[in-house]
């Protein structure tokens, strides 16, 4: 089940408004998000799956069923202005070769983040990753 236009936009509602919680049913998983005050004056969407997160989860190198529900964030391990001023200082040529030889100036690092800038970010994600998305009711306590 996809949501609505409507549910959709209850839901960023919610979470553009401080300490704003939802909770979603999305493929079988407990999907909680949580607006918290990241720095300063600034917060941002937590995601908690089944009501926590674990932190091998944040890394690329192992494949997690959780991590879909994450924010993926892939970044070169050599920075540009790095691999430039190395091509400048080498020449063109040998650092074709370098590139050949050594996988530090090709790799990328793969990071999942826990937390979003915004709730519509986070819902758009989750509707694009997930067959169904459903909303649970909060029982007061």
């Amino acid at each position: 089940m996809k949501l609505s236009k409507e549910q959709k936009q209850e839901l960023i509602d919610t979470l553009s408004q401080p300490w704003g919680r939802v909770s979603l049913q999305c493929d079988g998983y407990q999907i909680s998000l949580v607006v918290r005050r990241s720095k300063g004056m600034t917060y941002r969407v937590v995601t908690y799956v089944n009501g926590s997160w674990d932190g091998k989860w944040m890394s690329g190198r192992e494949e997690h069923p959780e991590q879909k529900f994450l924010r993926k964030s892939v970044t070169s391990a050599a920075s540009k202005k790095f691999r430039d001023d190395m091509e400048k200082a080498v020449g063109k040529r040998h650092f074709k070769k370098m590139c050949a030889a050594d996988p530090y100036w090709t790799a990328a690092i793969t990071v999942y983040d826990v937390s979003w800038a915004s709730g519509k970010a986070v819902i758009n994600h989750l509707c694009k990753v997930c067959d169904s998305i459903e909303i649970v009711a909060e029982q007061a306590a």
